[in-house]
């Protein structure tokens, strides 16, 4: 246990140097995925393949990759999601979006999640009533590969749809969710490094202002939701104010917004006008 714990700590003090913020998160999940095995159980110190995949992988994160691609894996919800570099990470201010129409879900629901990516909040729906018919679509036919993982893994019945926004949809839903990118050119390349170099920027850029995709989503919705029907979507810190006068533009006159868990507006329920 002690040349088990040295070694631990030796690792952790790489992370922790490399300035990786989420260096006591980190080292126990690449432990754990190294090893196979929490820290608190006992292991052959002399398996030196699992300590060279170990000191491999603080390696990656002590260059910014982040933790859940070296692992492939990253909790959202109440559900752990397959995720490579393929797909955003799922971040807990989007379970924001659960928390807020988990309880307007009703069976044979049509939900479509615009944008999927990993899949991870239409997913999450429909873990919350797996009555609900579930579409998923996305941009990347790589994301929708991430995408099929997730639902086979969580045993989801949904159908996928490679579409640009609405360009491959053709049915009208009860509720759309969506997390579209939404970065400003001024405040992209000051986003974190893991984020720069791991992530898909075509996930993150939303043109000069960071909402011309939305506001392309906007202009379309309403095509694409049933009588009643409302639609989620996640923006950036500060963004609310310009949305707000937006979706007046677009004559949504029934819609409000949610604070996350620092205090920051960051989604906007609409519903469509009968």
């Amino acid at each position: 246990m002690k040349n088990k714990r040295n070694f631990f700590v030796a690792q952790k003090k790489i992370l922790k140097e490399a300035g990786c913020s989420d260096y006591k998160e980190s080292i126990k999940l690449l432990f754990s995925k190294a090893f196979g095995m929490s820290l608190d159980q006992r292991y052959n110190t002399k398996d030196h393949d699992n300590a060279m995949l170990f000191s491999a992988m603080v390696t990656r994160r002590a260059k910014g990759e982040p933790t859940s691609h070296i692992v492939q894996s990253r909790s959202f919800w109440k559900s752990d999601f397959y995720i490579d570099e393929t797909v955003l990470d799922p971040r807990p201010e989007s379970e924001l979006i659960i928390d807020v129409t988990k309880h307007l879900l009703f069976d044979r629901m049509k939900v479509l999640d615009l944008g999927c990516g990993s899949g991870c909040i239409g997913l999450s729906l429909y873990k919350e009533n797996p009555s609900i018919s579930l579409f998923l679509s996305d941009i990347s036919k790589k994301a929708l590969s991430v995408t099929k993982k997730n639902a086979l893994k969580l045993r989801a019945e949904c159908e996928l749809i490679h579409s640009n926004l609405f360009s491959n949809i053709n049915e009208r839903f009860d509720l759309i969710v969506t997390n579209l990118p939404y970065i400003a050119k001024e405040d992209f390349f000051y986003l974190q490094k893991e984020i720069m170099l791991f992530e898909p920027h075509e996930a993150l850029y939303g043109g000069k202002c960071g909402l011309d995709v939305i506001k392309r989503f906007l202009s379309s919705v309403s095509k694409y939701l049933n009588s009643n029907g409302m639609f989620v979507i996640e923006f950036g810190k500060g963004q609310d104010a310009f949305l707000k006068h937006e979706l007046r533009r677009f004559n949504f006159k029934k819609f409000s917004f949610h604070r996350d868990l620092s205090d920051v507006n960051r989604i906007v329920c609409a519903k469509k006008d009968t």
